[in-house]
């Protein structure tokens, strides 16, 4: 049996003012969020800054301060639906330009299939979202969308739509339509403050797979309007941000009633020129009919046209008579060069067309799955419960967890085969780049004797390999004899900072980053231009002047806990500080001092 979560979340829709249900898919590398109305993703291509999951690939974390720290491969995805009822033309549209056809939602609901429930079910997927809508024309559609965490299964999200006749009458020359806002060069927007908003920055390029059924873009990386610029390149950070390839996959369709292979037809557009002709709101439902089944092909790019890409996948004909369903399949999967190359920045620039290869390896992945039945050959272990503190007194960062290493048995084979606990960091985001810094081996004797606290019946490391005043992520996974690693599912959200304790004197107080430099700040997302005092006193007043001597900011320091105090460079009136000189005081009980700043951005 599995555990079910029903929780309904509502969100508004800044365009329309609408709410409706979602629910997200966020336990693997792909994070995705499914909605009640039968669109995917982001609500609209003109809100670019949602900060819902919409094929982000890294995903997450759950809540973000910068829309740019995901790379929002996709602006947002629909269901189209066309065909002739009583003889009379009809036409549906649920995204992803617009949602026209609300229709009657029935149901929404998350079911979470994780390795460390009871219940856990091997042959299930660990996320499944169901959600089951009648659209006005009385077409009853349930979409069931799957996501797995395990490598080699996290990069994608198989949906299957179910689509039934609840009219009295028959429904002929019914076709239904992908229609998806693919966009892996989102991240250009961000780095060069307007990219693919006109037809000399727009950069995607669209190709589709006969052999996968796969339609997918990619980003043209090369800026080919300014000289010597690299497009998805963000200097500020020496990374490579848009490294992946991003599409969708057929992998199963009923048969046409005429016999036609399918899917029926595949599109990918210019939507610069064409938004409005892709949406009942800007042109007819004889026109979108026509799209939809390929009667009208006009709106093809070329291979080599650079896009903003409208991108669509339709299926049919079928005649259905009452009662009468049929079954499509689609996989949604992004993938490219990870994380850890992409930091070395231009350097990797020749190897971004690799990401194809790995793609069409994922979509391969996906599809054995599906024709498996969903069933899995073998898991890994799971992946333990972390508690992550900064511990003040020695200047480290504590990770501990309970042992699941005990009571392992693998569900599929019944071995307890369990090896290690891998321990992973990152101090730069949520999405990584991740390094091991320590294997734990439970039969071990040493290792036990190391870092098993019998009193407290965890396992407990203490990280000293630290720079005060960075912050840190941390993950832990497990590993069994055959190598099966789980997932970082237990990643952090929040990074720690270790801290010093408070000082009894003013003698040693350090300011870091001094100088400031914007490059060489913190490099934790959210904390770049945080400047730290150490060994402060418990209690203590620092000021902060100009060179010319006015006051800036005046910081008041009150904890018995922590010598450390940060400044985010923002002024007492709110005021972002320019570059330069500044000097420092510290007032305390124990003594007062002083000291320069400089500040280089």
């Amino acid at each position: 049996m599995l555990i079910v979560f029903s929780v309904a979340i509502l969100f508004f829709s800044l365009l329309k003012g609408q709410t409706t249900e979602f629910e997200i898919h966020d336990r693997g590398m792909l994070w995705e969020t499914m909605k009640q109305d039968g669109t995917i993703g982001a609500p609209s291509p003109a809100n670019e800054f949602q900060f819902f999951p919409s094929m982000d690939w890294p995903g997450g974390p759950h809540v973000l301060p910068l829309k740019n720290e995901q790379r929002s491969y996709m602006v947002g995805a629909g269901m189209w639906m066309g065909g002739f009822r009583d003889g009379s033309l009809f036409f549906t549209e649920n995204g992803p330009l617009d949602v026209v056809d609300q229709g009657t939602p029935e149901r929404l609901v998350k079911i979470t299939n994780y390795l460390e429930h009871p219940s856990y079910n091997p042959n299930e997927a660990e996320e499944i979202i169901r959600t089951s809508w009648v659209s006005s024309e009385n077409v009853h559609v349930q979409r069931t969308s799957r996501a797995w965490s395990f490598h080699g299964l996290n990069n994608f999200i198989i949906i299957e739509y179910i689509f039934t006749n609840r009219n009295s009458g028959s429904i002929d020359e019914f076709y239904a339509g992908f229609p998806y806002l693919i966009r892996p060069s989102y991240q250009d927007f961000v780095v060069h403050n307007g990219w693919g908003d006109d037809f000399t920055r727009a950069d995607e390029l669209a190709r589709y797979d006969t052999t996968r059924s796969l339609l997918y873009a990619y980003d043209d990386a090369p800026n080919f309007t300014i000289p010597n610029d690299i497009g998805n390149y963000w200097d500020d950070v020496d990374e490579m941000r848009t490294p992946g390839y991003a599409g969708y996959a057929l992998l199963y369709a009923e048969p046409a009633s005429d016999g036609r292979s399918q899917p029926a037809y595949v599109l990918y557009a210019q939507l610069l020129n064409n938004s409005r002709f892709f949406s009942l709101s800007g042109t007819s439902k004889e026109n979108l009919y026509d799209i939809l089944t390929g009667t009208d092909r006009s709106y093809q790019a070329s291979d080599e046209e650079r896009l903003t890409p409208f991108m669509l996948m339709s299926c049919g004909p079928y005649n259905l008579a009452p009662s009468d369903r049929i079954k499509i399949v689609v996989v949604e999967a992004v993938d490219g060069l990870p994380i850890e190359e992409t930091v070395e920045g231009l350097s990797v620039q020749p190897n971004l067309p690799q990401g194809l290869g790995l793609l069409q390896n994922t979509i391969d992945s996906a599809k054995e799955l599906y024709q498996n039945n969903y069933v899995l050959n073998d898991v890994p272990p799971l992946s333990p419960e972390i508690e992550v503190l900064a511990v003040p007194i020695d200047q480290s960062i504590s990770i501990s967890w309970f042992p699941v290493d005990e009571d392992w048995i693998k569900p599929i084979s019944g071995r307890a085969n369990f090896k290690e606990y891998r321990i992973y960091r990152s101090e730069r985001s949520f999405i990584g780049p991740y390094r091991r810094i320590r294997v734990i081996r439970p039969k071990s004797a040493s290792h036990r004797q190391t870092w098993f606290d019998e009193r407290l019946g965890k396992w407990v490391y203490k990280d000293t390999d630290i720079n005060l005043g960075v912050s840190y992520y941390y993950a832990v996974t497990s590993q069994d004899s055959t190598g099966a690693e789980s997932f970082i599912t237990n990643r952090i959200e929040t990074p720690v900072t270790a801290a010093n304790p408070p000082s009894d004197n003013v003698s040693n107080i350090k300011v870091y980053p001094n100088p400031f430099r914007l490059k060489s700040g913190i490099p934790t997302p959210g904390a770049e231009n945080i400047i730290t005092w150490t060994n402060l006193p418990a209690r203590c007043t620092i000021r902060i002047y100009t060179s010319s001597g006015e006051l800036v900011r005046k910081l008041e320091h009150d904890n018995p806990d922590i010598g450390e105090e940060i400044w985010n460079q923002f002024t007492d009136a709110k005021q972002e500080t320019a570059p330069g000189i500044y000097f420092w005081t510290v007032e305390s009980d124990v003594g007062n001092a002083k000291g320069t700043l400089l500040l280089i951005k």
